[in-house]
């Protein structure tokens, strides 16, 4: 069994991290709180839509993953993904000093998965899914989340210490405008973050300069505030949530 070790400073400490998945109309996996999309007459069951016959319904869609911790068709370029795990996912760096478990470097050696999903391969929007798991050691683990020295006087004193604003987006979803790029041979995919957190005016851009939607697979890179923050290769999936209703990391 994992222990946990948490490490009190001063007389202040705060932990931010909460779990909030998107609804909506669409069928919802209670496991991961993402939207799986089911033709009327079917229900998801087991990473796919089936039908009153028990048979796997074919619902049109398409989908494609790229991960860092199975397949490894996903890269970490820079330190970018630092912050778009603080401020589009909100599940590190919440307070003036962090670590551990709740410092985004343990996030970012971590597993990360992308998601992206179509109602076909001829769209004008995508929906896509990120996730994050912070990186664990077998033996034991830690996290600390500190205020600024200014905000532990002024709680001494009475008043209130708030952490880093904005909500925590894990898994992260997100409708993006599709629109094709370099003469016909690519596509881009182009959104915002999720209104509640920090990065609600933060471009996301998911780039392929060669691929589409009817391919098998393509090389992609993700840019977040103009700079590079993961690269890889998409697969298309073979089940209808491409492996989203299943834990991420091993």
């Amino acid at each position: 069994m994992k222990k946990y070790l948490l490490i009190f400073a001063g007389f202040l400490v705060s932990a931010f991290v909460a779990a909030c998945g998107s609804q909506g109309s669409n069928t919802v996996d209670p496991n991961v709180g993402v939207q799986i999309a089911c033709p009327a007459g079917s229900t998801f069951q087991n990473g796919n839509c089936v039908g009153t016959n028990g048979t796997v319904v074919n619902t049109g869609s398409v989908g494609f993953y790229s991960e860092n911790w199975h397949d490894r068709n996903l890269q970490v370029v820079g330190s970018g993904l630092n912050d778009f795990l603080k401020n589009a996912m909100g599940v590190c760096d919440r307070g003036q000093s962090n670590g551990g478990l709740a410092a985004c470097s343990t996030w970012a050696a971590g597993a990360f998965d992308v998601v992206m999903q179509a109602p076909s391969s001829q769209t004008n929007t995508v929906q896509v899914t990120f996730r994050a798991k912070p990186q664990v050691n077998g033996y034991g683990n830690y996290w600390y989340s500190l205020p600024s020295g200014g905000q532990l006087a002024a709680g001494l004193l009475g008043f209130p210490v708030v952490g880093t604003a904005g909500a925590t987006r894990n898994p992260l979803q997100l409708n993006m405008t599709v629109s094709v790029t370099n003469n016909y041979q690519g596509f881009e995919a182009r959104g915002y973050g999720d209104f509640y957190t920090t990065a609600n005016r933060s471009l996301i851009q998911i780039q392929i300069a060669q691929g589409k939607l009817d391919d098998s697979y393509f090389p992609y890179r993700i840019a977040y505030r103009g700079q590079v923050i993961v690269s890889g290769t998409f697969v298309r999936c073979n089940s209808a949530d491409c492996g989203l209703s299943q834990p991420i990391g091993y």
